[in-house]
């Protein structure tokens, strides 16, 4: 028997077989493109866990889009999916939730008594050691340029290159190329997406670059070493990802850029972190419109005695900021803190700030700075202390991790749109009404409830202080003390201040 087939036959049988063929190919690419998608969303902090199915969480998808600027469909559309094949750090994108698109403190700093030393410990193999050298110290320059920090290169010798992963464990931030799996649990990806990851300075420091990039110096080929570096240190000093996307510190690579330097993100960054230059060689745009807090001289672990310099309270009544915890008060003066119970003044204090307010952190002992401008008490234990634009956080005497914040992004609407320009004078939460006030020379601003970032100076203020009190004088510090009346202080004076019927009687304080 002879079966003859049509050549429409033919034809339709091929059609299909193609159809079936394409599905089945464009299946398995889908497939693969969630099975990477869902991958990158939990390697870079999107995702918590991460299980064998497909499924991908819609929030995560637009949780990654917002971060990076995209319309935030919560699908893994072409551009989403172009922007996770780009080359970028290996570090987390997310830890913590992102209320704003500035940068992001990680929580630990270095001490910034002396350079922070740095050592190339491991080279890569196809780029020169001296190029490598120049462009890794340029990168660190670039923060440096912008911050009190210093470094220094402790280059490697020759006798110690073959044993330099056991070398010299005192060098601050060890650099090195490697390849795949090296031993930090977070493996490099050969040539392309991974590009490198540093530790942050709790932890180490350390930087770590894919030895399997082609890496480049001033070129539009391979990927630039110089402009990689200068992100990763950023990391090793302390800054997390920025969701700024012109930031030094944003995730993604951008290619080889001929004028790369910090962006106004990446200062006030750093800035937050170590302070400005000290000296007036620093010649960014920014240094004379961005106010910086400068960090004490020395970052030194608490003492072990107090202080026994003669108490001046009494001598000279005025001071910097006044507390209330537990049934104590506190006073800031200088770089010194007294305590008073109810009766009288202790006799243990006074006390370094230093000794008193501040936490451990990587064998680092954080503390808030001397000098304070004035301080917030609020009754659940939370206590913030201002300086310049900055302002610090603590739980009691325990400083809390993330700061210093500057004031406009915990208190929204205290900046100078509002006409505050930094150094509060007092800062407090009045009997009257149980709203926070803060103080500046003749202006008064409300904070609409007492909440710290998400809430917002009320609409009708500022306001004039003597207007709103009936106190003339300049108010230099103010408190709810424990009796439930607010006290304003004045130099030598304080009020006692009456909020049903708004009087107040003078006091020798």
């Amino acid at each position: 028997m002879r079966f003859v087939v049509s050549s429409d036959l033919l034809l339709l049988l091929l059609i299909s077989f193609l159809l079936q063929h394409v599905h089945i190919c464009l299946t398995f690419t889908d497939n693969n493109r969630l099975y990477y998608a869902k991958e990158f969303l939990h390697r870079f902090g999107y995702i918590k866990t991460n299980d064998s199915s497909l499924e991908i969480s819609p929030p995560a998808v637009k949780a990654f889009q917002r971060f990076i600027g995209l319309n935030q469909t919560g699908i893994i559309d072409e551009l989403t999916w172009q922007k996770m094949r780009e080359p970028r750090c290996g570090n987390k994108d997310l830890r913590r939730i992102q209320r704003r698109k500035r940068y992001i403190l990680q929580g630990s700093r270095w001490p910034s008594n002396e350079p922070l030393t740095f050592r190339i410990v491991k080279y890569p193999t196809t780029f020169p050691q001296q190029f490598v050298d120049t462009e890794l110290t340029k990168a660190l320059k670039l923060w440096s340029s912008a911050s009190s920090l210093e470094f220094e290169h402790r280059k490697l010798k020759k006798q110690d290159a073959l044993k330099a992963s056991n070398l010299d464990h005192k060098t601050d931030i060890r650099i090195s190329f490697e390849i795949g799996d090296h031993g930090d649990t977070e493996p490099f990806d050969g040539p392309g997406n991974v590009l490198g990851h540093a530790f942050f300075p709790q932890y180490g420091g350390d930087a770590h670059f894919d030895n399997d990039e082609y890496w480049t110096m001033k070129s539009t080929d391979g990927v630039n070493l110089f402009q990689v570096a200068a992100h990763e240190f950023g990391h090793s000093l302390g800054l997390e990802h920025s969701n700024k996307p012109d930031a030094i510190m944003a995730p993604f690579f951008k290619g080889y850029t001929s004028n790369f330097s910090l962006q106004e993100d990446d200062i006030r960054a750093i800035q937050a972190l170590y302070g400005g230059k000290p000296s007036k060689s620093f010649s960014s745009p920014l240094s004379n419109s961005i106010e910086t807090f400068q960090p004490a001289s020395k970052q030194m672990a608490p003492s072990v005695k107090s202080s026994n310099k003669v108490t001046s309270l009494c001598q000279d009544p005025q001071f910097d900021a006044i507390i209330i915890i537990d049934d104590d008060t506190y006073i800031f003066k200088d770089h010194l803190v007294y305590r008073r119970s109810k009766s009288s003044l202790d006799t243990e204090y006074p006390k370094p700030i230093r000794d008193v307010f501040g936490r451990w952190e990587g064998g680092i002992w954080q503390t808030i700075p001397d000098k304070i401008d004035t301080a917030l008490t609020w009754p659940n234990q939370q206590i913030f202390f201002f300086k310049g634009k900055h302002y610090w956080k603590t739980i009691r005497f325990q400083l809390q991790t993330g700061y210093p914040r500057l004031i406009q992004d915990g208190f929204r609407g205290l900046d100078e749109h509002h006409f505050f320009t930094g150094h509060l004078n007092a800062a407090f939460v009045y009997s009257g009404d149980n709203h926070t006030y803060f103080i500046k020379d003749a202006m008064i601003w409300r904070l609409h409830m007492n909440l710290e970032f998400s809430s917002s100076i009320d609409i009708d203020y500022p306001q004039f202080a003597s207007r709103w009190l009936n106190i003339g004088e300049k108010i230099t510090s103010a408190i709810q003390w424990i009796n439930g009346l607010t006290y304003f202080f004045s130099h030598k004076y304080y009020y006692r201040y009456d909020h049903i019927h708004q009087q107040r009687l003078p006091e020798k304080w």
